[in-house]
């Protein structure tokens, strides 16, 4: 079975290596396949990223478009979509290789700080997932390709399209969660503040939830 890792990206040009090279095993062995999806990248993303990827494409910065345009040109049986900031490793691919009827799942997450307020919230991210079946983009969805097709794929929008794709996956099917961890970067929360960044990804989700759209609400993401 042939996994397919689409990562959208954007100017990631600085971590893009990181997160590729941990799967070059699998990939020469032709048990995955390493898609690239760039959404108009102005730094070195795409140089940096064509020896170690099988397909590089382009599409508008919109991380909905993105992961579909991969999905369409993916020859895997299994999508993964991993952020960029996201590392995921070839133990834990080979753990998706094994799984019989398989229609979507995702990892629990941890963070590459180890402050205590890190481990915090990692804990209360992956308390929700249990509780609510559904997750977000940093815990890496992996998703039966005709499962995805099935269920129309991540809507195009530029933000929120992990909370829609949950939702219309776990009408579906419950999800398989990992019970490995997955490693992302705590960036977001470094450059524009700890508290303010959960404060704001609240506000922006309630917005989300009372219909406001989400290319509307992307303007006050950045």
């Amino acid at each position: 079975m042939v996994i397919s890792i689409i990562i959208p990206t954007k100017n990631e040009e600085t971590i893009i290596h990181q997160t590729v090279k941990n799967l070059q095993d699998l990939r020469k062995n032709n048990l995955c396949e390493i898609i690239i999806v760039d959404g108009m990248s102005n730094d070195q993303t795409i140089k940096f990223s064509e020896p170690y990827v099988d397909l590089i494409i382009t599409s508008e910065p919109n991380r909905g478009i993105q992961q579909n345009k991969g999905a369409m040109l993916a020859s895997g049986e299994i999508l993964v979509f991993l952020h960029a900031d996201t590392i995921v490793t070839k133990h834990q691919i080979k753990i998706i290789r094994k799984i019989k009827n398989f229609n979507w799942g995702f990892f629990k997450i941890s963070f590459e700080r180890k402050d205590l307020k890190y481990k915090f919230l990692a804990f209360c991210i992956n308390l929700r997932s249990y509780l609510f079946n559904y997750a977000t983009g940093d815990q890496v969805f992996c998703i039966n390709k005709k499962f995805f097709k099935k269920v129309g794929g991540f809507p195009n929008y530029e933000l929120m399209e992990d909370i829609k794709i949950s939702s219309k996956l776990r009408k579906h099917s419950k999800p398989i969660i990992f019970k490995e961890y997955i490693k992302t970067s705590a960036r977001r929360w470094e450059n524009n503040g700890f508290i303010w960044t959960i404060i704001k990804m609240r506000i922006l989700r309630l917005l989300y939830y009372l219909n406001v759209k989400p290319s509307k609400l992307k303007t006050y993401y950045k």
